[in-house]
């Protein structure tokens, strides 16, 4: 009798060791998976920054390409707020202008503002007597602002 008692109470001992250890394993595991978890997060709702003279070709990009409700997507969030996506296309599919080719000439930052010289190459469709055909190079300056990590197209 006394003999098995030993044995009983070292197998629980050993249960005990065995469960803490499991549980340290478990803590440990679960600590760096919220570690991998937070590093992929830049902020609420928000993507890694990606580079400014990126987002303005990738704009115009879109505006070329006369997906108005993508191109919508960079404008600033205040914009976005008092401006419906729809409203926004409907109004741009409008234009009588035809953008072709963009391409940054020139960024003159500071911390969270930029202003930004790009060159494109547009139409204007409604142009009178053939000039409608013609496509016209211009420099355009546009305003940047950074918010939350994520460059923004300001079109005031």
């Amino acid at each position: 009798m006394i003999f098995s008692g030993f044995f009983v109470n070292a197998f629980r001992k050993m249960e005990k060791k065995e469960l803490k250890n499991k549980t340290l394993i478990f803590r440990a595991l679960f600590l760096a998976s919220l570690i991998v978890v937070m590093t992929g997060c830049t902020g609420p709702g928000s993507e890694p920054e990606q580079p400014l003279d990126e987002r303005v070709l990738a704009r115009w990009s879109h505006m070329i390409e006369r997906d108005f409700e993508a191109a919508w997507d960079y404008y600033s969030p205040g914009f976005r707020q008092t401006n419906p996506r729809e409203d926004f296309a409907r109004d741009m599919e409008r234009r009588p202008v035809r953008w072709h080719e963009a391409e940054v000439v020139e960024l003159s930052c500071d911390e969270d503002r930029c202003d930004v010289t790009v060159r494109i190459t547009y139409q204007a469709a409604g142009a009178p007597a053939g000039m409608g055909r013609m496509r016209i190079p211009r420099e355009l300056e546009e305003q940047w602002i950074r918010l939350d990590g994520q460059w923004w197209y300001s079109s005031n």
